[in-house]
């Protein structure tokens, strides 16, 4: 019979699942830089974490990794030296083996355990490790600070302590407080995790964990929380002590630990960065609210213009102001909803550096802008992507170190990853200080595909040539390997970039480097549309994809066929199309000049031709939901003032729809 699933599992997946991403940066960091105690104790930190928290809901695979791997990490702090290649690959493994681990607890792992004995034989390795490593002491604490209790003792026996507030509790903050000072009074409290200050704002149902240094036992330890009401769920074991990180207060502030817990309940009381977690889907749910009361508002604007004109002056007035509220009401949500750009390059030192061994390349990442935020939508749709842009800089871009050393370069490559806020976009570059694209070979290769024509070449800019590797297929590797060489990567990049509403573009420069730039809108959940009208429905297209309108007599050309031949717009000539045609309506334009909205995509323009130019309207989007998402031309729905739904159209797939009927029509 299965168990049912501990009531705070959820609570610690997030919370591990985080702190294992961190902890692989780190480790990464340590190997690269002059290690420091702060980066050392913030290592030892989230495994100890990870560890308390796992302990509390009984995942037992987890706790003898983590408890391994923390006696392997304080051994390695004693040794105040950069760690080995072969420890820092280790403890790697242990991250990846706990992210396993919290993967099959919560059920989303992708593949049933190969092994079932994996953990006890990787904490075995873990003890291993640490026994041929020397004993040597741990560094001494540094002075004391003011309003500060002295550093425990090294050879203090440490206890972990954890303990739950019950789901009713109204003041998790101050009973936590409580149990505070009761552990203070038996010893010196190390780490408290959330600190009651985080807990004011909250209600109840919180685990909290902690570490003390005492010599009292742990029955004693556990008997101070009797009596007090709504904790529940009291837990206390022994810590690893050998070699355990204890740093300088300074030290412990500088990586975020919170060590020697000040006696002062103020400073606790006045702390305001509190936060919650919110699941992503409550926050989808109260966008898709705030976005019902927007349409409810603009239908109720529709209806009051049906009212005598004295009545409706008021209404109207009252309208606006509730109106505006709406509109922050929705604007709050989506800040919510945004994310630090950090949490997509938290991941990637650990790739580039497993990338970078594979091949021989020593790799350098420097991350600028992390606090930038964009919408989840678009850090989630930009994962993969950006994924691709660095292993393609580390693979094709960056040289090995004996060739930048031939030619004056640095030893290792530099990769850098920055964001930075421009009005209502962001802009996300991959630049590198590698050999750069070879504008002669991308000519080269579009030729031979059949896509650039040979006596076109002469018209071809450098620049152009290397917006030639968004092409489809196109790859300057002779031979494929298992990174690279088949032709598919750029051009998915830019598709995906595209279906954000955003827009790529490559700079290079031969033996210097070349660089991604990606501009994303902030949000995908609002957007500008140009509403435009054929066969009597109502269609939306996006307007950051609208270059111009303009009107032809198409009447004088001789009739209109499915592709009006072409059309003269801004001084070039693009090819146009029957919007009416495309999707089998019955064209209702009273004859003369016709409307035409000329859109660009995938660097072509083309011409859509419509019966009628309605305006433009700010639109909350939906997605489209199955059948009706493989609907090709389709990008989503929304609703209009007056209630009526209308169909956003997909330029992308409105250009591939009508080639592909115009090759149809051609062949017959």
């Amino acid at each position: 019979m299965a168990h049912a699933p501990h009531k705070y599992l959820h609570a610690f997946v997030a919370e591990a699942t985080e702190q294992l991403e961190q902890l692989a940066s780190e480790l990464v960091r340590i190997e690269q830089e002059v290690p420091g105690g702060a980066l050392w104790d913030s290592i030892f930190r989230r495994v100890h974490s990870v560890k308390g928290s796992a302990a509390t809901i009984g995942l037992s695979g987890v706790v003898a990794i983590a408890h391994a791997a923390e006696t392997l990490i304080g051994k390695l702090k004693a040794q105040q030296a950069k760690p080995e290649r072969t420890h820092v690959d280790l403890l790697l493994q242990a991250t990846d083996e706990l992210v396993q681990e919290v993967q099959h607890a919560s059920g989303t792992a992708h593949a049933p355990r190969a092994d079932e004995g994996a953990p006890l034989a990787l904490a075995a390795r873990l003890a291993e490790a640490s026994r041929v490593l020397p004993d040597l002491p741990a560094p001494l604490p540094a002075p004391r600070i003011v309003g500060q209790k002295p550093v425990a003792d090294p050879g203090t026996p440490r206890l972990d302590v954890a303990f739950s507030l019950s789901k009713a509790c109204q003041a998790p903050g101050a009973r936590s407080l409580i149990v505070q000072r009761k552990l203070k009074g038996l010893g010196v409290l190390l780490e408290m995790d959330p600190q009651p200050a985080a807990l004011m704002q909250k209600k109840g149902g919180v685990r909290v964990t902690a570490l003390l240094a005492t010599t009292r036992p742990p029955d004693e330890v556990r008997a101070a929380f009797d009596g007090i009401p709504e904790v529940e769920e009291v837990e206390v074991s022994a810590a690893p002590v050998a070699n355990a990180p204890e740093p300088a207060p300074q030290a412990a502030e500088e990586a975020g630990a919170i060590r020697a817990v000040p006696d002062t309940a103020a400073t606790e009381e006045t702390r305001t960065d509190a936060t919650v977690r919110v699941r992503a889907q409550a926050l989808d749910q109260l966008l898709d609210q705030a976005a019902e009361v927007l349409h409810g508002i603009a239908r109720l604007r529709e209806a009051v213009r049906t009212l005598p004109e004295n009545a409706a002056t008021q209404f109207e007035a009252e309208i606006d102001r509730l109106r505006r509220t709406a509109r922050d009401l929705h604007g709050r949500v989506m800040n919510a909803r945004l994310t630090p750009f950090s949490s997509l390059t938290e991941r990637l030192p650990r790739a580039i550096r497993d990338l970078a061994h594979r091949l021989g390349k020593e790799v350098e990442l420097e991350v600028q802008g992390g606090a930038v935020e964009l919408d989840r939508t678009v850090i989630e749709a930009l994962a993969d992507p950006l994924t691709h842009l660095v292993r393609n800089a580390v693979d094709h871009g960056l040289e090995t170190s004996a060739q930048r050393i031939s030619m004056g370069k640095s030893v290792r490559g530099l990769l850098v990853l920055s964001a930075r806020r421009e009005r209502d976009k962001v802009l996300v570059e991959v630049s590198d200080d590698g050999a750069g694209f070879d504008g002669e070979r991308l000519r080269q290769r579009a030729i031979d595909m059949g896509v650039l024509s040979p006596d076109k070449l002469p018209d071809v800019t450098e620049q152009q040539s290397y917006e030639l590797a968004f092409l489809p297929g196109l790859s300057t590797r002779d031979e494929a390997t298992e990174l690279s060489g088949r032709g598919v990567g750029l051009d998915a990049v830019k598709a995906a970039v595209e279906r954000l509403g955003g827009k790529i573009g490559l700079r290079s420069a031969p033996g210097k480097g070349s660089r991604f730039t990606l501009e994303l809108p902030l949000s995908v959940s609002m957007a500008n549309l140009l509403l435009v009208q054929v066969g009597g429905e109502l269609y939306g297209l996006p307007m950051t994809r609208i270059v111009a309108t303009t009107e032809y007599d198409l009447s004088a050309r001789g009739g209109e066929g499915f592709e009006a031949r072409s059309l003269a717009v801004m001084g070039q000539l693009v090819r146009a199309y029957s919007l009416a045609k495309l999707f089998g309506l019955p064209s209702l334009a009273p004859p003369g000049p016709r409307p035409f909205a000329v859109l660009e995509v995938d660097g072509i323009t083309f011409a859509l031709s419509v019966d009628r130019l309605v305006g433009q309207e700010e639109a909350v989007l939906k997605p489209l939901f199955p059948p009706i998402d493989r609907i090709k031309g389709l990008a989503g729905t929304t609703v209009l003032g007056n209630g009526r739904p209308l169909l956003v159209l997909d330029p992308r797939g409105l250009h591939e729809l009508a080639e592909a009927s115009q090759r149809l029509r051609g062949a017959a």
